[in-house]
């Protein structure tokens, strides 16, 4: 699946970026396709922190993003450190109690609030007050319009934004009106960035939010379930390697993940990830997830041979990840870059200096039916065991399989 973002940088009147504006894109087409205010957002921040990368995208600034009513009610945009992210509140959102309390809860964590495309009417003017940056909009705005803007901004010490500056007039014009920051053609046009991705399977997680939702929820189960979600495990994943929950622990298991990520986070991640849009797996999608799950079943058994037990989430891992290159077309050791997981994982998964490795030569070989190299193993395990482990997988990835088109 291919994903898209576009930035648009932020300037000061001496031209130093001091941020960039993501924007919601469905292809390398630049402009906006109508779509539901919550999913465009959501799309936006799954593709932009756990797809491209919130690092490749910012350049250390920060990144102004729209958010609506729903997803601020939501408290999503506390899914994100106040220093990465500038919350822009749109210009339909009504500044009655509900949202002020909200924004006054952002404010009291840190974060810098931003009113997208402002026009002062008796529904916003309640949210000057809470306001770090107005943005106006200078190509649809009259001088005027502009001026009782600035007005009142001057009493809230509000920083003002002049977005869709086109011209160089419009940039001088901004300046003599006094706003501080530019945005616009021209300076820049937004630049689409892209990257590949897993698609979600997105009945699993209304299922495990469902487990969570009990007074004790059972972390085993929860695992036991998110395993099976390639794209969800992989996401779990980049989403601690983020600065807002980094961990010098390496990751040997599903379990690991969700306890150091914590169940209110899991359950704020899974929120907004089921809010996204299901997107339709291709038939080699389909075919290379039913792969991973075998190669991880396949992997857990023979690896609890090998290993012992306490080391058979591990080699679960192994084989569910030992795909994601194919997946998202890019090579493995790029893929690990953005995951925490232990030395011994990410080398078997390199297939290099680690105990692991032996278990991916064997799937291989089964695969490919060589039974030169399977027939080397011999005095590690008997084929009639392989055979089994094989028959198991095949059977627990076709259960799976059929309960997620079920559900």
């Amino acid at each position: 699946m291919e994903i898209f973002v576009a930035r648009q940088p932020i300037l000061t009147k001496e031209e130093n970026i001091i941020g960039y504006e993501l924007f919601y894109r469905n292809s390398m087409q630049n402009s906006f396709t109508e779509i539901n205010g919550d999913v465009a957002t959501t799309e936006l921040l799954l593709n932009s922190f756990l797809g491209i990368g919130n690092e490749k995208l910012s350049k250390g600034k920060k990144l102004f993003i729209n958010f609506t009513r729903n997803l601020l009610v939501k408290r999503v945009p506390c899914l994100f450190p106040p220093e990465k992210i500038i919350i822009e509140i749109l210009e339909d959102v009504k500044g009655d109690e509900e949202i002020i309390t909200v924004i006054k809860e952002f404010k009291q964590l840190g974060y810098t609030i931003a009113l997208d495309d402002f026009l002062l009417n008796e529904d916003n003017i309640n949210l000057f007050p809470y306001a770090d940056i107005i943005k106006v909009d200078f190509l649809n705005t009259t001088r005027k319009q502009r001026n009782t803007i600035t007005n009142i901004a001057k009493l809230y010490n509000c920083r003002l934004l002049a977005e869709k500056v086109e011209t160089r007039v419009d940039y001088e014009n901004a300046i003599k009106e006094g706003f501080l920051y530019f945005q616009g053609y021209f300076f820049s046009k937004p630049k689409i960035f892209s990257s590949t991705d897993i698609p979600f399977q997105t009945s699993e997680y209304f299922r495990i939010l469902h487990e969570l939702s009990h007074p004790e929820p059972d972390i085993e189960r929860i695992a036991s379930v998110i395993e099976t979600d390639l794209s969800l495990s992989y996401k779990i994943l980049k989403i601690i390697n983020t600065a807002a929950y980094y961990t010098r622990v390496k990751i040997t298991s599903i379990k690991q993940a969700i306890v150091i990520l914590g169940l209110n986070e899991l359950i704020k991640w899974l929120t907004i990830i089921s809010l996204k849009e299901q997107q339709p797996l291709s038939c080699i999608g389909e075919e290379l997830l039913s792969q991973a799950l075998i190669r991880a079943k396949f992997a857990e058994q023979l690896g609890s041979v090998l290993f012992g037990t306490y080391r058979r989430s591990e080699c679960f891992m192994l084989g569910m990840f030992s795909l994601l290159d194919t997946l998202l077309k890019i090579p493995m050791k790029n893929v690990l870059e953005s995951i925490p997981i232990s030395d011994c994982l990410k080398n078997g998964l390199l297939k290099k200096d680690s105990e692991l490795t032996i278990i991916l030569e064997i799937i291989e070989a089964i695969e490919k039916v060589d039974w030169e190299t399977l027939n080397s193993y011999t005095a590690i395990v008997s084929p009639p065991d392989l055979t089994a482990y094989y028959v198991e997988a095949l059977k627990w990835s076709w259960e799976i399989t059929n309960d997620l088109k079920e559900y």
